[in-house]
C-alpha cells in the first residue's frame, strides 16, 4: 500500500470499527473468567461470536500493520534496514491473519 491517502482512510475505518469490537472483546474476556473450558468452546462454536472475533482480529492486525508501516516510513532513516523491517511487519501481520482464519475454520469444523 503506497498511497498515503488510502492508508489514512483504512486506518480511520479500522479504528472506528475497533471501538465497539474492543468493548465486545473486553466484556467477553471478563465473563470468560467465570467460564470453564467447555463453555468457552461453546462460545466460539457460535458462528456469530466466531465471525465477530475474526473481524476483530483482522481489523486489529490491519490497523496495527498500517500504523507500524507509517512509523517506519516517518521515523526510520536507514534505507538499508527499512525494507527488511517492512517485510517482517508484513510477514507477521499476514501470518497472524492466516493463523486466525485457520483457527476459526478448524473450530467451526469440529462442531
Amino acid at each position: 500500500m503506497k498511497k498515503y491517502s488510502t492508508k489514512w482512510i483504512v486506518q480511520r475505518i479500522t479504528s472506528i470499527l475497533l471501538i465497539p469490537l474492543c468493548f465486545w472483546f473486553i466484556y467477553n474476556c471478563i465473563s470468560f473468567r467465570n467460564y470453564g473450558y467447555d463453555e468457552i468452546i461453546v462460545f466460539f462454536n457460535s458462528y456469530i461470536n466466531s465471525f465477530v472475533f475474526l473481524v476483530f482480529m483482522i481489523s486489529m492486525l490491519i490497523h496495527s500493520k498500517i500504523g507500524l508501516e507509517t512509523i517506519i516510513d516517518d521515523y526510520f532513516s536507514s534505507n538499508s534496514f527499512k525494507p527488511l523491517i517492512l517485510w517482517l511487519i508484513n510477514l507477521i501481520s499476514y501470518g497472524a491473519v492466516l493463523i486466525s482464519l485457520v483457527s476459526i475454520f478448524i473450530l467451526s469444523i469440529n462442531l
